[in-house]
């Protein structure tokens, strides 16, 4: 599937979270949320994101912004991955796969893991930015860019 489309509503979801914790995007309402898919926990690549997310929590944390990281680890995988490294950001297990595939991060059955995409949904509940990331580790802070557009 494509990503979500600018100005639609993005897909509903509820998951598992690494914390133990069920997490809905409708616990956000009114609250801008970014959703970061990634491959895995342990990937090289997706550390350097998870930890540059980390770094700057608390810019997200002042936009009253809730971030979310999305992947198909399980969420025992991602607490154990998450504690490791000191993550401040939300941890969701797709092992499903439901979620990454109506988001676009999995763009067919066959397709291994999720493709590291982001999507910013405004505090109006509509899709305002999305991007397909090629730079890890910088991506948080261009995502905090946009976010300061719209919050």
């Amino acid at each position: 599937m494509p990503l979500p489309r600018i100005g639609s509503t993005p897909p509903a979801f509820t998951l598992h979270a690494a914390s133990g914790r069920t997490v809905s995007l409708a616990d956000y309402a009114g609250r801008p949320v970014l959703l970061w898919f990634f491959p895995r926990a342990y990937g090289g690549n997706c550390t350097k994101q998870a930890c540059s997310f980390r770094d700057r929590a608390a810019d997200y944390a002042g936009k009253k912004a809730v971030v979310l990281g999305i992947t198909t680890s399980t969420a025992a995988d991602l607490k154990a991955w998450g504690s490791e490294v000191g993550l401040a950001s939300e941890l969701l297990s797709d092992t499903g796969r439901e979620v990454c595939t109506a988001y676009g991060a999995l763009e067919s059955a066959d397709q291994e893991r999720p493709s590291r995409i982001s999507v910013l949904i405004g505090a109006d509940g509509k899709v305002a930015r999305t991007w397909t990331v090629a730079d890890a580790a910088g991506h948080p802070a261009e995502a905090l860019k946009d976010l300061a557009k719209i919050a």
